[in-house]
């Protein structure tokens, strides 16, 4: 999740329990949404919706690991922040990550982590208001990046809520599986927006919840069911 700058991620090891990781996500997320206005919150717009919360490395590798990454993927990022879940995939090998991000300052700060890390080569971000996205231009990449086989969307519920059908629309068009955070696209609602008694919003969503004791669940590609994913082996694995 991104948006706006914040303070360094909450610590948490690679092998923290889904308690302790879950925890310190909440934490994260909290501190993120406490710093937007009123005025932030009742547009609704991309910093809202994506707040930047640095996802907690024992999610993050954990979530690689539900998304069957191989290093033939190309892995998108909606709202990267400073690139630390596409950093991570690019040195499990994963041949091209692509960030979307809106801050600026993100941005630089996540290129300049990529190259610390010794993997820029594989990692590139682009300036860009995921709310503003049209189906077809995710589903294709940005000009001359190649179209994703693997897309994280780890926004709040209510921004899982406002991009589904857009979302939806992309992955019919196109050939990848959506990872999402903490929330699924099968039952994330908008208090904001639909009020004290929101429902999830049906959309058509199949949802593997077999890493959901991490909060991370997958959407796999279309034509797929959950059943046949849960037996799709990984020819690359988080540590």
């Amino acid at each position: 999740m991104s948006s706006t700058t914040t303070n360094e991620p909450i610590a948490t090891d690679a092998d923290a329990t889904p308690e302790e990781t879950d925890i310190a996500q909440r934490a994260a997320l909290v501190q993120a949404l406490k710093r937007h206005t009123a005025a932030d919150t009742n547009t609704g717009g991309a910093s809202f919706l994506a707040p930047y919360a640095p996802t907690v490395r024992a999610r993050r590798l954990r979530a690689l690991d539900a998304a069957r990454v191989t290093p033939d993927d190309v892995v998108y990022d909606l709202g990267s922040g400073t690139g630390e879940v596409l950093i991570d995939a690019a040195k499990m090998g994963v041949k091209k990550c692509v960030g979307l991000e809106i801050d600026d300052s993100l941005i630089a700060r996540a290129r300049d982590n990529a190259l610390d890390a010794g993997v820029a080569e594989r990692c590139e971000f682009h300036s860009c208001d995921i709310t503003k996205m049209t189906p077809d231009a995710l589903a294709l990449g940005p000009p001359g990046v190649p179209a994703p086989t693997v897309v994280f969307c780890w926004l709040t519920s209510g921004g899982l809520t406002r991009v589904s059908s857009k979302l939806r629309r992309a992955w019919e068009m196109g050939t990848f599986r959506i990872v999402t955070c903490v929330d699924s696209l099968d039952a994330c609602v908008d208090y904001l927006a639909d009020g004290a008694f929101a429902e999830p919003r049906d959309d058509g969503w199949e949802v593997s919840r077999e890493h959901s004791d991490y909060g991370v669940f997958v959407v796999p590609e279309q034509g797929v069911s959950v059943s046949e994913w849960s037996h799709r082996p990984a020819t690359v694995r988080a540590s």
